[in-house]
């Protein structure tokens, strides 16, 4: 098969959610075909993603320099990060960790997107019940995971929180731009909200064009898990590819008037009040310095914490001081029998420090209680926690933990090819698995006796024990016994020669020796 036909088949595949069974009729090959060369391109693909994806550099995007909206107030934004749900199949044993708030199991896959519309990182592979912090705390630890350049941030939905490299907008706050098409922004915050709403649409649009383009990410797969997170990442890749290539595709036009013809009204509409309200008037009042240095705080995440009723719960340097000082103590008391503290110390350490220190006021309730029906959750559920073992991306070798394919189909491929055979032919089917079965056995056991004879001649081809042959050869009647140790001497010399004797029956070894003694004594 040709390359080009090989890149066909694949892109025909991952394009059009197409079968193997079905590729393999369009394009007169064995289904066994399809999916060996379908197997070297996904694999081939990845090593694109070196050539393809390439962490944002750090000049301002001409998108936000050249929008007296966004500059210079999100000038070191260098994209967008978010996650999104791709439909996933896996075995029932495993199927209550991928189960979240979406239909059916899922995989939760965490993108980074620059204003190009360019993946710059992409982890797929985590359960569908992980939340997306989670899943972005294990990006950011991974020895090959998301790296984001020194004063520089991606803008971040509220369920990312605010952090060193992500922007996330104010919480309780008005912030989709449904919400603003005729309630123009009223404070700082709305204002903040709306155009860092306005900004991250860019992820959105991404996965709309990813989704689009690769009608695979939004049908039930057929392929184990572990080759449907490649394909995810290879679709990541191929975008990147196509987007360098050819920017202005037509389904790149199509998904910004799908995703965006709604926005741009609702923009239009809003700058338009914008520039005759309040906030035209009061654009100078809000200086350059005071957004610079408002994004910067928020982007470090150093802004000090407001001091009385709702502030949150922030861990401080003076709990960490008191918590060093109460579990040097517990030490010294004994209280660490092993290579942790007793329950009772951690009991403590907890008691002090909310002692010392307010906490929030919604918390308290909750405080050093015990979780009412803990112990009979954790029986029930326990097994159902998302841990990302299958999560990867690109760079790693293979996931830690990928599920057994199926003969390249997952378990909803296989439960499809029992419903759609019919009742009638089940005796046949059967009657066939029986005869299969019985000539199988048959090979089997044909199989084991030939491994039998072979073990058989590698033990006769091994050294001869000296003790053995001794033994053999003096045993025997009717010879003297320097005779007898002159063969022995001979056999030790010649080892094919002792081989052969102790095969030999006792008879014929009698006989092998008049034979010896006749022709050299």
């Amino acid at each position: 098969m040709s390359i080009k036909e090989q890149v066909v088949i694949f892109l025909h595949t991952i394009g059009h959610n197409v079968r193997f069974r079905v590729a393999a009729g369009r394009f007169h090959r064995s289904v066994e075909t399809i999916h060996r060369y379908f197997r070297v391109v996904l694999k081939g693909v990845f090593c694109l993603y070196k050539h393809v994806v390439r962490l944002p550099d750090n000049e301002t995007h001409p998108d936000i320099r050249n929008n007296r909206r966004f500059y210079p107030y999100f000038k070191d934004c260098i994209g967008a990060i978010d996650g999104t749900h791709i439909r996933a199949s896996v075995p029932i044993e495993i199927q209550g960790r991928f189960r979240g708030r979406k239909d059916g199991t899922t995989q939760n896959v965490l993108a980074a997107i620059t204003f190009d519309l360019k993946f710059c990182y992409v982890l797929a592979g985590w359960e569908g019940s992980a939340h997306d912090s989670r899943v972005l705390d294990d990006a950011l630890h991974r020895s090959r995971g998301l790296k984001i350049p020194e004063g520089k941030y991606y803008l971040g939905d509220a369920g990312y929180g605010n952090r060193i490299g992500i922007l996330s907008p104010y919480r309780k706050v008005r912030y989709h731009l449904q919400e603003f098409s005729d309630h123009p922004p009223e404070n700082a915050q709305e204002l903040f909200n709306l155009r860092h709403s306005s900004l991250r649409t860019t992820i959105e649009r991404g996965f709309g064009v990813l989704k689009k383009r690769f009608r695979v990410l939004g049908a039930e797969p057929f392929w184990s898990f572990e080759t449907q997170v490649e394909v995810v990442l290879a679709c990541c890749v191929l975008h990147n590819h196509i987007v360098g290539v050819d920017p202005d595709d037509p389904i790149m036009g199509d998904t910004t008037s799908e995703v965006d013809s709604q926005r741009i009204v609702h923009q239009t509409r809003r700058e338009a009040q914008e520039e005759s309200r309040e906030w035209n008037d009061k654009r100078d009042e809000i200086s350059e310095a005071m957004w610079t240095d408002y994004v910067t705080n928020r982007t470090m995440a150093k802004n000090k914490e407001k001091e009385g009723k709702g502030s949150q719960f922030r861990w401080s340097t003076p709990m960490h001081v008191m918590l060093l000082d109460i579990l040097e103590d517990e030490a010294l008391k004994g209280n660490k029998p092993s290579n942790t503290f007793k329950p009772q110390s951690f009991a403590r350490v907890a008691k002090e420090i909310s002692e010392r220190f307010e906490a929030h006021p919604t918390h308290e309730q909750y405080l050093n209680k015990k979780i009412e029906f803990y112990d009979k959750m954790a029986i029930v559920v326990g097994k159902d926690v998302a841990t990302g073992s299958y999560a990867f991306s690109w760079g790693d070798e293979t996931p830690h933990n990928p599920v057994v394919e199926l003969d390249g189909e997952s378990n909803s491929a296989v439960k499809e090819k029992i419903t759609d055979s019919s009742s009638s032919h089940s005796k046949g089917r059967s009657h066939r698995k029986r005869s299969r079965d019985a000539k199988e056995e048959s090979n089997y056991s044909e199989i084991a006796s030939q491994l039998k004879e072979i073990a058989i001649a590698f033990k006769n081809q091994g050294p001869v024990d000296a003790n053995e042959l001794y033994e053999a050869v003096m045993s025997t009647e009717g010879f003297a016994e320097e005779m007898l140790a002159s063969a022995f001497d001979y056999m030790i010399q010649e080892e094919k020669v002792g081989r052969a004797f102790m095969a030999k029956a006792p008879k014929l070894r009698k006989l092998w020796l008049e034979n010896y003694f006749t022709k050299n004594m």
